[in-house]
């Protein structure tokens, strides 16, 4: 069973690294935009990247579609295409990882019995669908981060509005003083960039809306492309009324995340109350069982 983990583990770092050692230099321009803190592997992800076009990985399927639907989350419509790429290519890096880590681990840990013929190769395809748990994990982080600075964005682009400044003049003073080291405030970022860049504001704040998916940002973009279609004569009351909604759920929010908190402390604390319980009773047992 060694030999196998073995061979598993050469023939997986064999395919992957072939590829990895002879393509560098041809994806090395293609990768350079990727975010080294996102994709800290970024190095050895043109193996994947040559395997990924090898197999050709598209389709249609739900679950296609639930991938495309988290990458146009995170990254936006317009960069889809490649953020897809590169995910595909990082759960190719991942499934190999897998397979060589088991194998070297049944190796060194000696591995003995039949099961190591489904341990080393589950390991690979855990691996390839942990990074769509990675993927959904940077998403809900995002929405959350998002739904806490909002309502505080909303109040200030409202104080602005209403000393005279126009709405894309507000959201400019605001996220010139916050900076974008946040994702609202970076996704704003990208949003005057744009606009700055030609795009028109209507399509700037539509793809802002699909990047985000949140409600509350969705109301925001109407709330602006109403006032730009109509004219802005209702569009401080509704912003008004939506920084209220926004704070409400922020405190309902804040309140399901304390609640969320207290249910995961009863665990350690049943622990603790068993251990207690066992330290107390360990004396009345040891005097018990001498006395048999």
């Amino acid at each position: 069973m060694q030999s196998f983990c073995v061979l598993m583990a050469s023939v997986a770092g064999a395919l992957y690294m072939i590829p990895q050692l002879c393509q560098s230099g041809k994806y090395k321009e293609f990768l350079e935009p990727v975010d080294r803190k996102q994709y800290y592997f970024k190095p050895i992800l043109a193996g994947g990247l040559w395997i990924e076009e090898r197999l050709r990985l598209k389709g249609s399927g739900r679950y296609f579609g639930w991938l495309h639907q988290k990458i146009v989350m995170l990254n936006g419509s317009r960069y889809a295409a490649f953020h897809m790429k590169i995910h595909w290519a990082s759960k190719i890096l991942y499934l190999f990882l897998g397979i060589i880590l088991a194998g070297l681990l049944g190796f060194l840990g000696g591995a003995e019995g039949e099961e190591w013929y489904l341990i080393v190769p589950g390991a690979g395809v855990g691996l390839f669908f942990l990074a769509d748990k990675m993927l959904d994990d940077q998403y809900r982080k995002k929405v959350m981060s998002i739904k806490r600075e909002f309502p505080d964005f909303v109040s200030g682009l409202v104080l602005l509005v209403n000393a005279g400044l126009s709405t894309r003049q507000a959201i400019e003073r605001i996220v010139r003083d916050r900076g974008c080291e946040t994702p609202l405030y970076r996704e704003l970022f990208i949003t005057l960039n744009d606009i700055r860049g030609g795009l028109t504001e209507h399509q700037a704040y539509t793809d802002f809306s699909e990047r985000c998916k949140i409600k509350e940002i969705t109301n925001f973009v109407g709330i602006l492309l109403q006032s730009m279609k109509l004219g802005g004569g209702q569009m401080l009351y509704e912003l008004k009324r939506l920084g209220t909604e926004c704070w409400d759920m922020r405190k309902n929010t804040a309140k399901q995340l304390g609640e969320t908190a207290s249910s995961r402390l009863m665990l350690p604390l049943m622990i603790m109350f068993v251990a207690i319980i066992m330290i107390c009773m360990m004396p009345a047992l040891m005097e018990l069982s001498n006395s048999f």
